[in-house]
């Protein structure tokens, strides 16, 4: 074992340890959640990229719906979509769960981000947040940058 007076040293190289490793760690969705995060994420994006975007909004959760009205988002996304055109491809790229998130409740959140290339717009980064309410998940925030 360690003699005395290095155990308290190893004790705290632990500790730091877990306290950086533990974050990480408890970051990372859990399988059955990410794939039901996803799948809602998807079919999301699927309206929205089929120019559904009162459906979109209609099916989001309501922590969306009383941040931005359906016409906003309509006339939001409806003007993205005129300048970037029509998706060409997307890919998955990460996905991190959160117990918080900014200006909202605090409850489950999984953000997922996609890379994505329209006609008019070669590398756009998409975020959907989707969050736990009631008993399923909705989206709950859609960003481009």
């Amino acid at each position: 074992m360690f003699p005395k007076q290095f155990r308290i040293h190893a004790v705290l190289i632990l500790a730091v340890l877990f306290m950086i490793f533990f974050p990480l760690i408890n970051e990372r969705p859990d399988k059955e959640k990410a794939e039901q995060a996803t799948a809602v994420a998807m079919d999301f994006l699927q309206l929205v990229d089929e120019g559904k975007y009162a459906e979109s909004w209609q099916g989001a959760a309501k922590l969306m719906q009383e941040k931005v009205t359906q016409e906003e988002w309509v006339e939001k996304l409806t003007k993205a979509r005129a300048l970037s055109g029509e998706l060409v491809n997307r890919t998955a790229q990460n996905a991190s769960y959160s117990t918080t998130a900014k200006d909202s409740p605090d409850g489950e959140y999984i953000m997922l981000t996609y890379e994505a290339r329209y006609q008019r717009a070669e590398s756009v980064d998409e975020y959907v947040t989707v969050m736990l309410e009631g008993e399923g998940w909705r989206v709950a925030g859609y960003f481009i940058q």
